[in-house]
């Protein structure tokens, strides 16, 4: 995340899918990027920049974490921070698994929730939980600010020249952290997943928007837009070939 800013913030779509597919993909990724590992598991890494990324990295998917959770207990489990906490806790033990492999201390081990060696994210949560307990509204404002944030991160970190197996996890991390940025502003504009029938997304998932109709996407996306259609939801999910928004089918 860069520094704290106070703009406004944009907002769009999301869906609710089968978060449990996150675990399996990671370990692929991490897998197909694993050319430049050590050769023993642990050995302490000498670059300062791998151990600076990595300690970085793992503390802002705890505070992405941290903040959802806190804001889903006081807003009743509002969607879609029940949903996407699960996934930043997948995203952050994906980095754990760098930090031994590579030997780097977790220096956010003995930390309390809400709580950060780094001042700079110590601001940014205290900040963002202050803004997110004004109003659900301004909930979904700062989810959208910190995906921005972490995407901006992210990107900075996997142009710089790490390992490949880092920057294989690093890339996971980066699409989900898109999709839930599609969540977060969906719901600052009114589409939160779950409350009728069902959407439709090319092959794939359903979120609930209204009585009786969804919401597609099929074909006509960036054709020709969004159309409207028949939705067969109540509120539940139908998993697909597409993606989902809220959780990383492909990390």
């Amino acid at each position: 995340m860069k520094t704290p800013t106070a703009t406004t913030l944009r907002l769009t779509v999301a869906s609710v899918g089968a978060g449990a597919l996150l675990a399996v993909g990671l370990a692929a990724g991490v897998a197909a990027g694993a050319t430049e590992t050590p050769t023993d598991p642990g050995t302490v890494t000498t670059d300062p920049t791998l151990a600076a990324t990595l300690t970085f990295a793992r503390e802002e998917e705890r505070l992405a974490r941290d903040l959802y959770a806190t804001l889903a207990d006081r807003y009743d489990g509002a969607r879609p921070f029940s949903m996407i906490t699960t996934s930043e806790d997948r995203h952050y033990d994906a980095v754990g698994t760098l930090l031994d492999r590579y030997g780097v201390p977790d220096t956010g081990a003995a930390l309390a929730p809400g709580e950060y060696a780094d001042p700079t994210l110590q601001a940014l949560y205290d900040d963002w939980l202050a803004q997110g307990s004004t109003s659900l509204e301004d909930a979904y404002l700062v989810g959208v600010s910190l995906e921005e944030r972490d995407i901006a991160d992210l990107e900075a970190s996997i142009a710089a020249d790490l390992p490949s197996d880092v920057d294989a996890v690093l890339e996971q991390l980066l699409r989900g952290s898109e999709r839930h940025l599609e969540a977060y502003e969906a719901a600052a504009a009114g589409d939160t997943a779950g409350t009728g029938a069902g959407r439709t997304d090319g092959a794939g998932p359903g979120y609930g928007q209204g009585p009786g109709q969804g919401y597609r996407q099929g074909a006509g996306r960036g054709a020709g837009g969004a159309m409207m259609g028949q939705g067969t939801g109540a509120g539940a999910v139908r998993s697909g070939a597409a993606d989902c928004p809220y959780v990383d089918t492909d990390d």
